[in-house]
């Protein structure tokens, strides 16, 4: 996670986030970190220190309570990556359905390997269990589902990712 200066949260994120809150007894404050740093990932693509200082300070807790959510959810990223982020399932329905078939086409379509981003892409650690077996094989893109892929169907959503301003 990179050390950079202070991060304000905005005006609009700060009363999103009190919203959030409003929801829980009011010395309960650690419920709305991973709302918190969902908005300002959101905004800023991933999640620095100053980021999560910011977060702990708006919310009153130990910075370590936050950093702690920012680095083991696997939604949240702690370096730079590309714009657009791919997660495909290899879980063992996705696996019977072709998923390393689907990786491997992915990892030459893009020309970078699992883990690695380029600055369009992120081709995400493979993820043990996205949850959506009956779908299987799918993968998800920048949180978004895609089920039942196929090489056309891959072809088809990197277009419109392409295609996106």
């Amino acid at each position: 996670m990179q050390e950079n200066t202070s991060y304000n949260i905005s005006s609009e994120i700060s009363s999103k986030i009190n919203k959030w809150l409003a929801k829980f007894p009011i010395d309960q404050k650690k419920p709305a970190i991973i709302y918190a740093l969902h908005l300002i990932q959101h905004e800023t693509k991933y999640i620095k220190s100053e980021h999560v200082n910011a977060v702990a300070d708006f919310l009153g807790l130990k910075k370590i309570d936050v950093y702690e959510v920012a680095s083991f959810y696997s939604m949240f990223e702690t370096e730079q990556v590309g714009k657009h982020t791919i997660s495909v399932c290899t879980n063992v329905s996705c696996m019977l359905n072709g998923s390393d078939e689907i990786l491997k086409y992915l990892e030459d379509k893009l020309k970078i390997k699992v883990g690695d981003s380029s600055e369009k892409y992120f081709l995400k650690d493979e993820r043990e269990c996205l949850a959506a077996c009956c779908g299987a094989p799918m993968m998800q893109v920048n949180h978004k589902y895609y089920e039942n892929l196929t090489k056309e169907k891959i072809d088809s959503i990197i277009d419109g990712l392409e295609n996106e301003r």
